[in-house]
């Protein structure tokens, strides 16, 4: 009965030893893909201030916020200024839920 009493121990450590490993894998797998996804995110961050550093002709924008976009003399300028500071914000959201 010791024998038999001592494989079954011997299985519930090797199994629990199994799902902390199963559950440490899956906890790196979401770190990793968190970190993806803000690395993405500061990426597209990064594109959305360089388009509108360009459209604007400098970095006031970012001081000012959206009022500075009213004062571009061309209306195409403008929507493009409001759809690339539309997507910072959005970016700025989705970074502050995670």
């Amino acid at each position: 009965m010791k024998k038999k009493r001592d494989y079954l121990s011997n299985i519930a450590i090797l199994d629990l030893h199994s799902i902390f490993v199963l559950y440490g894998f899956l906890i790196s797998m979401s770190v990793s893909k968190s970190k993806n996804l803000e690395r993405k995110l500061d990426n597209f961050a990064k594109e959305a201030k360089n388009e509108l550093n360009n459209v604007c002709g400098s970095s006031l924008w970012e001081s000012l916020g959206f009022v500075f976009f009213d004062q571009l003399e061309d209306s195409a300028k403008i929507a493009k200024a409001n759809f690339y500071y539309g997507q910072l914000q959005i970016i700025n959201e989705i970074k502050f839920s995670l």
